[in-house]
């Protein structure tokens, strides 16, 4: 695993950060609604991050080519052992967890929310060697959105 230990490492940074891009969407959603979009499809694309990170680490490179295109499903059925185990409860737990919101676009941002927060949490308890730093605790994970509240 080692070898491809860097270029996964790549890819979770880039989780990272487009995850706290992700947040700044949110947080200027409540002056400007178009920004919800924006942050509904960087959260997912953070999810993604994550989950090509994991598949190279497991897989290396090969089996993480060509799977920019993959959704996330495809990308945790690659999986294997428990970082499969969390993406996995990640999954379910995002799905499962009560959306406070009632409009449909609201709740499918604060879902790929969940998602991409589990992912990171679970992930980073799973295999910390792929984390190279703390998620910046000013941007902490939030429970409740603040469009919600």
């Amino acid at each position: 695993m080692q070898g491809n230990l860097d270029d996964a490492r790549a890819w979770i940074e880039e989780g990272d950060r487009l995850l706290a891009q992700s947040w700044d969407y949110l947080a200027a959603s409540d002056a400007d609604p178009t920004q919800l979009e924006f942050a509904g499809q960087s959260f997912s694309r953070t999810a993604q991050s994550y989950l090509i990170g994991a598949v190279e680490y497991q897989h290396g490179s090969a089996a993480a080519a060509g799977e920019l295109n993959d959704d996330a499903a495809q990308l945790v059925s690659r999986l294997d052992g428990r970082l499969r185990a969390e993406a996995d409860a990640a999954q379910a737990s995002s799905m499962r967890r009560h959306v406070a919101a009632r409009d449909a676009r609201r709740v499918a941002v604060e879902r790929a929310q969940m998602f991409a927060e589990e992912l990171r949490e679970r992930f980073a308890h799973a295999a910390p060697e792929l984390f190279t730093r703390p998620l910046d605790t000013g941007c902490a994970r939030i429970d409740t959105p603040t469009w919600s509240r």
